[in-house]
């Protein structure tokens, strides 16, 4: 890919994930959530009692971020962290009832995102873009993982 093709990639990313920002902050504003916080929300939904540590490498944040975070949604009444029994240090994290309610509406934000980004797009443009995207993410966590390593190193 040339300079030019990887440059035009950046900027509709970057300006696709601020549209989303934008649409999904807004109508998320009801919940006192935003972008930010929402996937915490739905990666805890998938594996509830997993620790902040692994929380924030499933949504690949870091800790610092994820923390913060957390603490958030605690005090928002969206997460209730209960002690882990097998390691005093971490804590389990799980979604409460509030949250249970939420997220259903959460899902349907998001899928009507979705439904507007993608009209007039048949399934295998769309099933093409995914994959090129799949592949491009995947170059990019190769690229963080080996970075991070050198970086511990030094």
């Amino acid at each position: 890919m040339d300079n030019s093709s990887a440059s035009i990639l950046i900027k509709l990313t970057n300006s696709i994930y601020r549209c989303t920002q934008m649409y999904v902050d807004k109508k998320l504003k009801r919940f006192d959530l935003t972008t930010g916080t929402y996937p915490y929300l739905l990666a805890l939904r998938k594996r509830e009692g997993i620790s902040q540590n692994e929380l924030s490498r499933e949504l690949n944040v870091d800790k610092s971020l994820c923390s913060r975070s957390v603490k958030k949604l605690t005090k928002l009444g969206y997460i209730r962290s209960e002690e882990n029994k097998e390691d005093i240090r971490a804590h389990k994290l799980y979604i409460t009832d509030k949250a249970k309610k939420t997220i259903p509406q959460i899902i349907k934000i998001i899928q009507q995102w979705i439904h507007i980004l993608v009209q007039g797009i048949d399934g295998r443009e769309t099933a093409i873009s995914i994959k090129f995207l799949e592949r491009v993410l995947n170059n990019g966590t190769i690229y963080k993982e080996k970075c991070c390593e050198r970086m511990k190193k030094t």
